[in-house]
């Protein structure tokens, strides 16, 4: 069952997140513990190489892999909980079985995930694994907000990621006859400033809450400036036209330079 949690910003903003259940983070946690296996072989045959190499040099007399076994204790140490919390604070909140199956970490508060919070949460994932990952199964079966001993020791929960969509822009209304007309003859917006695009656009959202006298002559007072600009060198007698004009010069910017502001 999906299970979702609000913030409020200091902007007072409300964003909501969903909680990641069992079944996404047991997956994240196959992916990451079998990157875990593929790492530490490699660590292990590789101080075995060292090992034997060392181990026939007369000038360490065999006792080098006593050494190297100190050393391969401790890089097995940091692979096992410094995966967690480096891939954690690289890739804020993900590890590469999080990042696959589309899990963040956060704290309690929605903000991102800090060293401290990530350094406790994966050190208690030693209690967590007792056994064979029991307790924090339970521990996430039984918490309304889906946390293991270690999320709740941090302040941390474990979200879903929303894919990103870009906003698709806004239908634009059809051009009328005259429109059509006056977008024939725009050739180039290189004239055409964004702060003026943004005007034109803020005025034809508005425009209906205007009077039409008012509407037309505001639309007279921001195309007349740009029509030598834009090359456009017909007498306009109808102020309510200016109105076409702007829907044109407006249609036409969003085609070649997308939708701003």
């Amino acid at each position: 069952m999906q299970r979702r949690v609000n913030f409020v910003t200091p902007e007072n903003i409300e964003v909501t997140y969903e909680l990641a259940g069992i079944g996404s983070r047991f997956l994240a946690a196959f992916v990451d513990h079998l990157f875990q296996i593929l790492i530490l072989l490699g660590v292990w045959f590789a101080m075995s190489f060292v090992s034997q190499a060392l181990s026939m040099s007369r000038v360490f007399g065999g006792g080098a892999p006593l050494w190297v076994q100190a050393v391969l204790l401790l890089m097995t140490f940091i692979v096992l909980f410094g995966y967690f919390t480096a891939f954690e604070l690289a890739w804020a909140g993900r590890t590469p079985g999080k990042r696959i199956s589309g899990l963040r970490v956060v704290r309690d508060n929605g903000y991102p995930i800090d060293a401290y919070s990530s350094l406790v949460r994966n050190l208690v994932r030693i209690l967590d694994f007792i056994p064979a990952y029991g307790i924090g199964l339970i521990s996430i079966f039984v918490s309304a907000d889906y946390k293991r001993l270690g999320d709740f020791a941090a302040g941390t929960i474990v979200i879903k990621e929303r894919p990103y969509v870009p906003l698709a822009p806004p239908a634009q209304p059809p051009l009328t006859h005259l429109g059509s007309y006056f977008r024939g003859m725009i050739h180039d917006v290189e004239a055409v400033t964004p702060d003026e695009y943004l005007l034109i656009r803020r005025f034809l959202e508005r425009r209906k809450e205007m009077e039409p006298a008012a509407q037309w002559h505001l639309a007279m007072r921001l195309a007349v400036p740009l029509m030598a600009r834009l090359g456009i060198q017909i007498a306009i007698p109808v102020q309510s036209h200016f109105v076409d004009l702007l829907q044109a010069i407006e249609q036409r910017y969003t085609e070649e330079r997308g939708l701003i502001g």
